[in-house]
């Protein structure tokens, strides 16, 4: 059980450690990694507490692809991705030190991680070796991939609204509620439907959710800029344009 325990924790420290060493402009107060990662904890909580108000329980074995289809989207990917969400919301929308477009990505990283590490506690709890080092390499991850997607589009929701723009504060706000519950919910359906095909679907899209993630990070990284900086930048090399096509021969919007 001890080791168990050990390996359902040890993929969260070291993802917390990869994601810390990536914000290379400004460090945020570990207190405030913590504070973050804790809500991560409570989303769990509130997680359990919303399928246990609604009854949610596992789905049979032998379930048609509709119902694995609303388990995956709405009983899973929906009620997680909306814990970790709102907690992350309430934390950052009016926190000081969320000051820079990557910290999006790092505090959303650590509420993902907060929520991973309990939910891999509970299953070192009650499942084998097997199941616990299957979910180190491909849940843990998951979550965190998820959760940037989630802080890269509250990121720029924030920078947005610095702007000015409403509308694109909104519509990048709605997309870092949606995104991670599309991506959450495929992952699961996949894992879920019990079919080699969608198995094989299922390992693609973990390749995929990879490179995605990390390309979305290392864009984050080309862009890291200040919340309040009024300037334009490029998404994709970085630069600061004045007209409507950067250098590196990308169309910029305003």
């Amino acid at each position: 059980m001890e080791l168990l325990l050990l390996l359902a924790i040890i993929p969260s420290l070291i993802i917390a450690f990869i994601v810390y060493k990536s914000d290379k402009k400004e460090k945020e107060p570990i207190s405030e990694l913590l504070k973050a990662f804790l809500l991560g904890v409570i989303s769990c909580g509130i997680t359990l507490l919303i399928s246990w108000l609604f009854k949610i329980n596992m789905i049979e074995k032998d379930a048609k692809i509709l119902e694995i289809i609303i388990y995956s989207f709405i009983a899973i990917a929906l009620v997680e991705e909306f814990s970790k969400w709102i907690c992350g919301y309430l934390f950052l929308r009016k926190n000081n030190n969320f000051n820079y477009m990557y910290d999006g990505i790092v505090y959303m990283s650590f509420v993902s991680l907060g929520f991973a590490t309990v939910e891999n506690i509970i299953y070192a709890i009650s499942s084998d070796l097997e199941t616990v080092l299957f979910r180190a390499v491909t849940t843990v991850p998951a979550h965190v991939f998820f959760s940037i997607a989630a802080g890269y589009y509250f990121a720029l929701a924030i920078r947005e609204k610095n702007k000015g723009n409403i509308k694109k504060r909104n519509k990048n706000l709605i997309l870092s509620f949606i995104v991670p519950i599309l991506l959450h919910g495929f992952y699961d359906f996949c894992l879920l439907t019990g079919n080699y095909i969608f198995f094989t679907i299922y390992l693609v899209f973990i390749v995929s959710l990879y490179i995605f993630s990390i390309d979305n990070a290392r864009r984050m990284e080309r862009i890291d800029h200040p919340l309040d900086d009024k300037d334009i930048y490029c998404r994709n090399c970085g630069r600061k344009v004045t007209n409507k096509v950067c250098k590196c021969g990308n169309k910029v919007e305003e």
